[in-house]
């Protein structure tokens, strides 16, 4: 991947504040929109990168337990985040649709209790993108859960597709955080 594809790639992790969740429900495909954030700013090779919740890039969430897609990531932990990049203005006649960058991360859900050491990483994590969030963590039925990618199937435009492991993942973003 050269330079300006993978700073496409983690400009467009860090910018979004949302992403397509696809999960299973009773057995059939289920999507719904979370807000997400980022932990594992560090270089891919840093052994403090796994301290505080393992190697590399982690996406973080904070959901409700009435939620379906919760109770969905409980029953099977096997899910896929998809982040696009935001439409471009009506009147661009370049906008064609399969041209929007995006990115597909298969993922394993895992939900962080109070109790496990990542926990503050995570809960601060998403209350420095979040902070109006700050209340729902005094609420009983809502949960952190961590994103880890396991591969990213990035689409940096029209015939432009590509997939990446997570440190490839992890290498783009944490450029674009630097840059």
């Amino acid at each position: 991947m050269d330079q300006p594809t993978s700073l496409l790639l983690g400009s467009l992790v860090l910018s979004r504040p949302v992403a397509a969740l696809a999960t299973t429900h009773d057995g059939k495909p289920f999507a719904s929109m979370i807000p997400y954030a980022v932990l594992g700013l560090r270089r891919p090779l840093e052994p403090a990168a796994s301290q505080a919740t393992g190697p590399g890039l982690v996406l973080i969430t904070h959901v409700s337990r009435l939620s379906a897609h919760t109770r969905d990531m409980l029953a099977a932990p096997d899910v896929c985040l998809l982040i696009m990049a935001p439409d471009r203005a009506e009147d661009d006649a370049a906008a064609v649709p399969q041209s929007l960058p995006r990115v597909s991360l298969p993922c394993l859900a895992t939900f962080i209790s109070p109790e496990h050491e990542a926990y503050a990483a995570c809960r601060d994590a998403y209350l420095t993108k979040f902070p109006f969030a700050a209340e729902w963590f005094e609420l009983g039925d809502f949960s952190l859960v961590v994103f880890t990618p396991t591969s990213a199937r990035l689409i940096a435009g029209f015939a432009r597709a590509m997939t990446l492991s997570p440190h490839q993942l992890h290498a783009a973003v944490v450029a674009a955080a630097e840059a």
